[in-house]
């Protein structure tokens, strides 16, 4: 009996519907671009650089997009992408369509300068439940030289938010780590200072990211990847309909498809899209010029050394695979490759709770094999 079967609980239950043959077997949550503007110029964004207009999306393609997402089958997360959405006054209405339709969380994220008291109001009656400001430094100097604002303004606009908010609206303001900013105590310690201990607010710290087309590069650590899974945080839309490989890549440089053409799942499922995501992971074969030239993915290595089970394999094929391991007493083996299939499909609920159960089935194996060494020490 392998340890596994000594817990007296199964690993595996059984797990929702996946798309067996793709390497990201769900589509992720979706962040749709709402529009292109913008009323700040931040170096490390690419939004002074766009070749594509910056326009608003049409309500037509807008309804489409939602219609898809309705009932719960594809989640609209965010509304936003390399564009301020509180330029938008139908903003509002989006929100209040997409709670409607229950198409999603329908939040954004914003620089916070427009957030004013009354704006805000209209979107709590709209049903927005979380919102997302991006500050990236309480230094003033900092603000200034990185976002030519005042953050004492954006503060004075968090701080009447934290005010009306009711207690179960998440506010959540991120910080940002980059080369003229050194996150740590001292930063934490004035972020409660100036907006107090507070339930519902969170600090968000964050590593400044490389997006193709910007003016300047602040991360901290420039480097290439030899892997890159970014596709599978979320399906950026731009206001032009077009899905980009990634939401780095804001200039779309890289379509994966056309939402006005094709549905978002058939886009998302296509067999060519789905072998682009698993090269660009791999790092292997052929990957788009937006990931290898224009972002931060090393030229790919022509062959599959680093093609494991759980990333070569089928997933519910791995998934089965994952499961005779480990009932063959492979736990080590079986962990390996449900943590591969859980960088596939991050949003699932069920690999972690078996990676747990293969954890305590270890610590079990390790228990026994310590209490039967000590037996024969003893005898």
């Amino acid at each position: 009996m392998t340890a596994l079967m000594a817990t007296g609980k199964p690993l595996f239950a059984p797990m929702g519907p996946t798309i067996d043959y793709a390497f990201y077997p769900r589509v992720p949550n979706i962040s749709l671009e709402l529009t292109a503007n913008c009323n700040l110029k931040c170096p490390y964004c690419a939004n002074g650089s766009l070749t594509r207009p910056k326009d608003y999306i049409e309500w037509s393609l807008l309804e489409k997009i939602v219609d898809e997402a309705a009932d719960g089958r594809l989640n609209i997360s965010h509304l936003h992408g390399v564009g301020e959405p509180l330029l938008w006054d139908r903003l509002e209405e989006v929100v209040a369509l997409i709670r409607r339709r229950n198409a999603g969380l329908g939040s954004f994220g914003t620089n916070g300068t427009l957030l004013y008291e009354d704006r805000f109001r209209k979107l709590l009656d709209a049903g927005l439940t979380e919102i997302y400001i991006s500050i990236d430094s309480l230094d003033p100097k900092i603000y200034k030289a990185t976002r030519a604002g005042k953050i004492e303004k954006v503060i004075a606009n968090i701080k009447r938010a934290l005010a009306i908010a009711p207690p179960d609206f998440t506010i959540t303001v991120a910080l940002m780590n980059h080369k003229t900013q050194t996150l740590g105590p001292e930063q934490r310690a004035q972020f409660r200072e100036v907006f107090g201990e507070q339930p519902n607010l969170v600090l968000n710290e964050v590593e400044n990211q490389y997006f193709p087309g910007a003016r300047d590069d602040y991360r901290t650590s420039p480097e290439k990847m030899e892997q890159c899974f970014s596709p599978v945080n979320f399906l950026f839309i731009a206001t032009d309909g077009r899905a980009a490989i990634c939401c780095m890549d804001q200039d779309v440089k890289h379509a994966i498809g056309d939402v006005r053409e094709r549905s978002i799942n058939d886009i998302w499922f296509d067999p060519r899209n789905q072998t682009t995501f698993r090269n660009i992971a791999l790092g292997v074969y052929e990957c788009p010029d937006a990931c290898v030239t224009d972002c931060v993915l090393k030229e790919p290595k022509q062959g599959h050394a680093a093609a494991t089970v759980g990333f070569a394999t089928p997933f519910d094929t791995a998934l089965k695979m994952a499961e005779v391991l480990a009932f063959s007493g492979e736990l080590q083996q079986s962990g390996i490759i449900l943590e591969q299939l859980l960088r596939r499909d991050p949003k699932n609920q069920e690999i972690p709770q078996y990676l747990n159960n293969i954890a305590q089935a270890l610590e079990q194996q390790a228990l026994q094999q310590r209490a039967m060494q000590q037996q024969v020490r003893s005898a």
